[in-house]
């Protein structure tokens, strides 16, 4: 559905805009008659603009469409992290090392970090440095 929509908006678009040009110009042209000018402007009207509205309004449609899809995509990742997190808090009796958390939900060790990083501000961990200098994250 989403190339046919794509297909449709070009096409529309592709006719719509350069054929809106030529009607403006003969439109503006001081050569053109009046018999011309007139049948520009309904051609301009009947055919070029709604063309063009069209191939607007499914061009927008389908980057509000991309906009939610990311955005649900966004929302399940949060919940999938949530539910790692959880997970390892619960079965490390409350302290995670950003190593755990990057190897159980699959994510870089940056991002890792970052993520415990706003858990432990979100919910008042502690903070401790392991043997071989690793950070290790204290849930209570």
């Amino acid at each position: 559905m989403k190339l046919i929509k794509k297909f449709l908006a070009f096409c529309f678009l592709l006719f719509g805009i350069p054929l809106s040009a030529v009607m403006l110009w003969d439109i503006i042209n001081p050569k053109t008659t009046n018999k011309d000018k007139q049948d520009a402007v309904a051609a301009l009207a009947i055919f070029t603009v709604p063309s063009t509205m069209i191939g607007g309004w499914l061009s927008w449609s389908l980057v509000q469409q991309n906009k939610k899809e990311k955005a649900l995509l966004l929302e399940s990742e949060q919940k999938r992290l949530q539910l790692v997190f959880l997970e390892l808090v619960e079965s490390n009796s409350g302290t995670i090392t950003v190593l755990q958390m990057a190897k159980n939900s699959e994510i870089s060790t940056e991002k890792a970090k970052e993520y415990l990083d706003e858990k432990a501000k979100e919910l008042n961990a502690s903070f401790e440095v392991s043997e071989n200098g690793n950070i290790l994250y204290r849930f209570s």
